[in-house]
């Protein structure tokens, strides 16, 4: 279950996702570290995000965190018959992968039919 930070995430904070993301990604497929070209390649749906759709807050004691809103949208690609789901924020414009989640359902998704991501948190947690 790999999960991500991008370093300018790390440097600036939930925040930059906030401000930078404009795409969340259902990937087929994911390993730590892969390039935005490699997430393109792997995504099977895209949805577009705002600003809006991401909510800072805390996590009680523990750190802070990003609410991400509940989207929806179609598959574009089939995602093969054993599919590791994980769900990658976007900017697309700078070409950076900023966060990564696993989505655990992993269940097998079928170009053209409806694809809906739960509201989920991403989260940075007090330095140990």
């Amino acid at each position: 279950m790999p999960k991500y930070y991008n370093p300018n995430v790390l440097d600036s904070g939930l925040s930059h996702i906030k401000t930078n993301a404009d795409e969340m990604r259902l990937l087929k497929a994911y390993t730590a570290g892969d390039s935005h070209a490699t997430v393109l390649t792997n995504s099977i749906a895209t949805i577009a995000v705002v600003t809006g759709d991401f909510t800072l807050g805390n996590q009680g004691t523990l750190g802070r965190q990003l609410a991400v809103a509940a989207k929806s949208g179609t598959a574009n690609a089939d995602s093969g018959a054993t599919p590791d789901l994980h769900i990658a924020i976007v900017d697309s414009v700078g070409t950076e992968v900023l966060a990564v989640t696993d989505e655990t359902s992993d269940q097998v998704v079928t170009n053209g039919n409806p694809v809906d991501v739960p509201t989920f948190n991403l989260k940075q947690n007090q330095p140990v």
